[in-house]
């Protein structure tokens, strides 16, 4: 994939984990949303302002222009999210019922 494709694949997976519109997205990473809307398209952008967006995000450059698997780390990180909420809804005993299995597949797969 292209360092273009892999940068508007990338920003949009941000966008996502944030749970930004395409306008708060816009404004926190310090670009105008006409802007964001190019970059979604093509990923063609200057220099200057995928600086200002990793800057904005507090993320390198080369993270966002070199990791063609960010999306996929996102999804996960949601899915992580997501259970460790699910997790925290079960009584105590539930809960060391499940780390308990955890445990038990973490040694299966160890080996």
């Amino acid at each position: 994939m292209d360092k273009q494709k892999t940068f508007a694949r990338n920003l949009e997976a941000i966008r996502r984990i944030h749970g930004q519109s395409l306008a708060e997205f816009a404004k926190a990473a310090d670009i105008p949303k006409s802007t964001l809307q190019s970059i979604r398209l093509n990923g063609h952008t200057t220099l200057d302002t995928a600086i200002r967006i990793s800057d904005a995000l507090g993320l390198p450059l080369d993270s966002l222009v070199g990791d063609d698997h960010m999306p996929e780390k996102v999804d996960l990180i949601q899915h992580i999210l997501k259970s460790i909420d699910w997790f925290q809804t079960l009584s105590a005993d539930d809960q060391e019922e499940v780390l308990l299995h955890f445990r038990k597949i973490l040694e299966k797969a160890g080996k």
